[in-house]
């Protein structure tokens, strides 16, 4: 054997991935789909409130918020189970400091929609890197 020769690794061999149920990708799909519409909605106020126009507290500020939303959704895309749940407490506390800061509850229904698919893109990042890991 001639020293000189680099070394030779078998790199053939691929890790199979295992068949993930669309029902998981499913509940991936709606949590960051949820959080594309979330930042989008976030980035149309925040617009709007440096435009003159008075939008619940938003301000310049809030595009800080945009791009962590925007954030949050992208890891959520890539499977990321930090970023679901980061996703949901933040969007569940920027929630109540709103609320805290209009002295008004509004807008519960649609929340309550928004927390539900967070919540299923948790259970679904979850399941996902269970099903990776066997």
């Amino acid at each position: 054997m001639n020293p000189y020769l680099p070394p030779v690794a078998d790199v053939a061999v691929e890790r199979a991935m295992p068949e993930v149920p669309p029902e998981v990708q499913k509940k991936i799909k709606q949590a960051w789909i949820a959080g594309a519409i979330s930042g989008s909605m976030t980035l149309l106020f925040t617009l709007l409130a440096i435009s003159g126009t008075k939008a619940a507290g938003f301000n310049a500020w809030n595009f800080i918020d945009v791009v962590l939303i925007f954030g949050l959704a992208f890891g959520i895309y890539k499977k990321s189970r930090a970023c679901a749940v980061l996703m949901l407490v933040y969007f569940v506390v920027s929630k109540i400091l709103i609320a805290i800061e209009t002295g008004s509850v509004s807008g519960t229904v649609l929340a309550i929609i928004f927390i539900y698919y967070y919540a299923q893109g948790i259970a679904g990042t979850f399941a996902y890197h269970k099903l990776v890991k066997q």
